[in-house]
C-alpha cells in the first residue's frame, strides 16, 4: 500500500476528515489533500509526528512505498550536504574572524612597541644635545662645523637614519648613514657620490678615477664626519 493510501486509511480509522487531520499535524487541509492524492509527500519531521500520534512505526508507514523511500533518501542526502556546507562556511568564517582579531592585536602591540621605542630615541636625542628644528627633525648644530641631523617622525626614526652636512673650502660635503653603509656626496660644480664603511674608508665598489680622486682630496674630513656620525647614531639607537 502506498503512503498516500495509508494516510487516508489512518484518517478514516480515527474518524477524522482532512481538516481535522491537518490540525493534528499542524499543516493545511490542502497539504493533507496533496498527500492523499499522491501529489507530494510529508517531510521527515511530519512522518515522525504521524508515527507518534497514531502509534505506528516508520517502517509500517514507509513499507511498500519505494518512491517515498527514495524521496526521503534524497532529502537526507541533501540535508547532509547542506550541513557539510554550513560546517565548512562556519570554519571559514571563524578563520577570517580569528585572522582579523589576530591582525588587529599584532598591529596594536607593534604600535605600542613603536611608541615606546620612539620615546627612547627622543630621550637619547635630548641627552646628546640634539634640538628640534622646524618640525622636520632633530639636529646637532656646529659640532666641529658639522651639522648632524636625525629625522624624528615615526616610523622613519625607528631605524638608523642620520645625516651630516659641512663645507670644506669650495666643497659641500653631505653624508647619510642608514646603519649599513655611508653615502657621501661632494658638491661643487658637479655632484660626486661615493660609499664608505662605518670608519669612512672607501668601499670596494665600482668607482671611476674622478670619484676616487675627489674622495682622497677630502679623505681626512670624510673619515672624521663618518666616524662621528656612526658614534652618534649608535648612541641614539642603542
Amino acid at each position: 500500500m502506498s503512503l498516500s493510501k495509508k494516510i487516508i486509511s489512518i484518517r478514516k480509522e480515527n474518524n477524522l476528515n482532512q481538516e481535522s487531520l491537518a490540525e493534528v499535524l499542524n499543516v493545511s487541509r490542502q497539504t493533507v489533500s496533496n498527500w492523499e492524492n499522491n501529489k507530494c509527500y510529508p517531510d521527515i519531521e511530519t512522518l515522525i509526528l504521524i508515527s507518534d500520534k497514531f502509534d505506528l512505526s516508520l517502517d509500517t508507514l514507509l513499507k511498500d512505498d519505494m518512491k517515498m523511500i527514495k524521496e526521503i533518501d534524497k532529502k537526507v542526502e541533501k540535508n547532509s550536504q547542506l550541513k557539510k556546507i554550513i560546517i565548512v562556511l562556519s570554519i571559514i568564517l571563524f578563520a577570517i574572524i580569528f585572522f582579523l582579531v589576530s591582525k588587529n592585536y599584532i598591529e596594536k602591540t607593534q604600535k605600542e612597541k613603536d611608541n615606546v621605542r620612539y620615546q627612547e630615541i627622543i630621550n637619547n636625542l635630548n641627552t646628546l644635545g640634539f634640538s628640534k628644528r622646524d618640525g622636520i627633525g632633530f639636529s646637532k648644530i656646529n659640532e666641529a662645523d658639522v651639522e648632524y641631523s636625525i629625522y624624528s617622525k615615526m616610523p622613519g626614526v625607528l631605524e638608523k637614519d642620520i645625516s651630516a652636512r659641512t663645507t670644506k673650502g669650495d666643497f659641500l660635503i653631505l653624508a647619510s648613514y642608514n646603519g649599513k653603509r655611508v653615502a657621501v656626496t661632494y658638491v661643487n660644480n658637479e655632484k660626486t657620490t661615493v660609499y664608505c664603511d662605518t670608519k669612512g674608508n672607501l668601499l670596494n665598489e665600482k668607482q671611476n678615477k674622478n670619484h676616487t680622486e675627489v674622495y682622497n682630496s677630502h679623505k681626512a674630513k670624510t673619515i672624521e664626519i663618518v666616524t662621528r656620525m656612526v658614534e652618534l647614531a649608535d648612541a641614539v639607537y642603542e
